[in-house]
């Protein structure tokens, strides 16, 4: 099997050089090599990367003269790869690869089924102040297989995205039926792609071991979109997308849910006198019942939307 790492990045000198020395930690015996996507940084990022690699691995730098968002550099990323690759395995440029993170996903890559279109892990959360929270990491537990089926379809609705785009591995055969990340969800891109997955009828491989260190800080896509309620917006359009999988009660349950954390959005932004913000999220709100109308209307059987990938 190819294996190559791919590392998308954006403005990203302060925490780019601790990421390369993470991933110059794993045994890179088994990778072609290492893929910077630079999304048109203007903070010398690209230069901070050719200082800091020191490998006979090689570094190879994709760099994009306009700044298209996170999702389209991966997207246009995959399509410049070699042809002859057959996995990558995806790091953000904010964080951390454990020293055991890539041999362990190669390992599982080339162990897993040929139905399986990516394998994650859980993480560790890297907090501001130094702090980690850890997550799910126990190596006695076996690697749990989620098959593609409108049941996990359903599931993966009610419970949210348990899948990690850092520190993932992706099937590029299988990412290339999917379809790339959608360019227009910034934040929920990760949820809507796995959706999609188990909707092709790819399956994943989950290792219930903290490979990764997710590093939490204000300047993230994650950060900015939940100041701006840009992952409630999102999640809504997924979920009507979806809805067919749901019941009438799932979707009045996720709606519902959504609305909660708005009223404490507007609560906190108020208190906090952060008036733009409580305005967006009462906005929002105040569609709800309009969004959940237009959710239920979509529903209907999903029988023949479920691709088979048994035969393969």
């Amino acid at each position: 099997m190819k294996h190559a790492v791919l590392i998308p990045t954006y403005n990203s000198v302060s925490t780019l050089a601790e990421t390369l020395q993470s991933v110059l930690a794993q045994d890179l015996s088994g990778v072609d090599g290492v893929y910077l996507a630079d999304d048109a940084s203007s903070d010398g990022t690209v230069e901070l990367a050719r200082r800091t690699w020191r490998s006979d691995t090689p570094l190879v730098v994709i760099q994009h003269e306009r700044n298209g968002g996170e999702r389209r550099n991966v997207n246009t990323a995959v399509d410049q790869l070699a042809k002859h690759l057959e996995w990558i395995h995806i790091l953000h440029s904010d964080d951390l690869a454990k020293p055991h993170w890539l041999a362990t996903m190669i390992r599982q890559a080339e162990s897993s089924l040929s139905t399986v279109a990516s394998i994650c892990s859980s993480w560790d959360n890297l907090n501001g102040d130094g702090s980690i929270e850890p997550g799910e990491n126990d190596s006695s537990k076996a690697t749990v297989h989620v098959a593609g089926s409108a049941e996990a379809i359903r599931d993966t609705l009610r419970k949210g995205c348990w899948w990690h785009i850092s520190g993932c591995a992706i099937r590029l055969e299988a990412f290339r039926d999917i379809g790339g990340f959608a360019e227009d969800l910034p934040q929920t891109g990760d949820w809507e792609w796995l959706l999609r997955c188990l909707q092709r009828g790819w399956g994943v491989d989950y290792i219930p071991q903290t490979l990764i260190l997710y590093r939490q800080h204000v300047g993230s896509v994650s950060s900015t979109s939940f100041r701006e309620h840009r992952d409630v917006a999102e999640s809504f359009a997924i979920i009507q997308k979806f809805a067919r999988y749901l019941t009438f009660q799932d979707v009045c349950r996720l709606h519902g849910a959504r609305a909660v954390a708005l009223v404490s959005r507007i609560g906190r932004s108020l208190m906090s006198r952060n008036v733009a913000r409580a305005r967006k999220a009462l906005m929002l709100l105040f569609s709800v019942p309009a969004r959940t109308s237009g959710a239920l209307a979509s529903r209907h059987s999903v029988g023949a939307e479920l691709s088979s990938k048994q035969s393969r």
